[in-house]
């Protein structure tokens, strides 16, 4: 690493994003790093990325605490070799000023200036590895908050298997191998400190929301509200389907597979081209209709559900959407997918059939205009139910369309 002084900001993923919430340090003061190492964890509204080194580096001072929420470019941590000193990375941190909103997600680390930053108030400093009685281990990767954790419950991180990322010991992991009087005793302190106790007498956790929690429900109530939803439903004829299915299985590993759902948004990609007055948007000003079908495909995860994109799924072929569904429902699980995997998209298909649901309705993903709910494959027929939003599908254009895919479905005409 060079002489110079740098500064880890807040990036940027996406036009759209404003500010992140840092979940998690990585690194820790004093501490060397080299390319491509984890330094800190950032969730947005909508995902939740491991920030990577750029270059060879010592974290030289942390300057805001995890939980925290900052703006896009706000100065995060400094990083400098040990001849650059101290006098000169806190002038450094005084003058600066965060880059320009529009700097590229890639980068993490920036000088350029644009507008001072509020500093952050003496009382509300965060809490640095000094703060703790000690150190952990060398050689055992360990949260910061997992190790405050382990030091309260005294129990030895030494013979915990860690389950986080890159082998990393979590809070969880701790608090499972801690003892259960123990657990409960430093719980009710912690229940006690926050003032969350039931005034029912019901032990209760306030869990907080998170930004994806959030997300999902300013969404799903702003479509309830301003998009008029009206539902068709038809049963699907997928006896041949199923055929198909097998037969392109056939000799195939488990992991590649092609599932009934890879099928269905080849088929519904399909009837889309036939129907471009369906593959819609809907905006104020007019109603975008779109060429291809970009499909969004509903996939559930523990921080909430995240619609990726399947893009131009009627110029692939099923085995590339069965691929493309399998990345994309990797990537949201691990929380690695960026804003062009699920900003977008045409029209969506939600599909609970894999957990024996038989229908369902599904709410629009504004400012799309229809969305597929789809229920299980039973006696070679699949029911589904297409709610559509009436200001830019009328019942008769969403009952043709529906009866276009049913005799794609039927046909495996694709």
């Amino acid at each position: 690493m060079s002489k110079k002084i740098e500064a880890l900001t807040m990036p940027k993923w996406g036009i759209e994003m404003e500010e992140g919430k840092l979940t998690e340090w990585m690194i820790e003061e004093g501490s060397s790093f080299s390319k491509g190492d984890p330094l800190l964890v950032v969730e947005t509204d909508k995902i939740s990325n491991e920030i990577e080194a750029e270059f060879d580096g010592l974290c030289r001072k942390k300057l805001v605490d995890v939980d925290g929420t900052y703006p896009v470019g706000a100065l995060l941590a400094v990083f400098a070799s040990e001849e650059v000193p101290d006098e000169e990375v806190e002038q450094f941190i005084n003058d600066f000023v965060p880059v320009d909103s529009s700097f590229q997600p890639e980068s993490a680390v920036s000088e350029k200036k644009s507008k001072p930053v509020e500093p952050i108030p003496s009382d509300n400093k965060p809490k640095t590895s000094g703060d703790l009685p000690s150190a952990p281990p060398d050689g055992i990767n360990i949260s910061p908050k997992a190790w405050e954790v382990a030091l309260e419950l005294d129990i030895d991180i030494s013979t915990i298997t860690p389950s986080g990322r890159r082998g990393r010991i979590s809070v969880q992991d701790v608090e499972q191998a801690a003892d259960p009087a123990k657990l409960a005793a430093y719980k009710g302190e912690e229940e006690e400190d926050t003032g969350q106790a039931s005034s029912s007498g019901n032990p209760s956790e306030l869990i907080p929301h998170s930004g994806m929690r959030k997300v999902i429900a300013e969404r799903t109530t702003a479509s309830k509200n301003t998009a008029p939803h009206f539902y068709l439903n038809v049963d699907l004829d997928a006896k041949k389907l199923s055929a198909e299915r097998e037969k392109m299985n056939k000799g195939k590993d488990k992991e590649e597979n092609i599932s009934i759902n890879d099928l269905l948004i080849k088929c519904v990609a399909t009837a889309l081209t036939k129907h471009p007055e369906v593959n819609i948007n809907w905006s104020d000003e007019g109603i975008l209709q779109f060429q291809n079908a970009d499909i969004s495909i509903a996939v559930a995860t523990d921080a909430g559900l995240i619609t990726p994109i399947v893009k131009k799924a009627n110029e692939k072929t099923v085995e590339e959407i069965s691929a493309d569904t399998k990345r994309l429902s990797d990537l949201a699980h691990n929380n690695k997918l960026m804003p062009e995997d699920y900003q977008g998209g045409t029209f969506s298909i939600s599909n609970l059939g894999m957990l024996g649901i038989k229908s369902f309705t599904a709410v629009i993903n504004p400012p799309q205009c229809g969305i597929l709910a789809v229920g299980k494959l039973e006696d070679n027929k699949i029911s589904v139910t297409m709610s559509c939003d009436h200001r830019g599908i009328d019942g008769a254009v969403g009952a043709r369309f529906l009866q276009t895919l049913s005799g794609i479905v039927a046909e495996v005409d694709i």
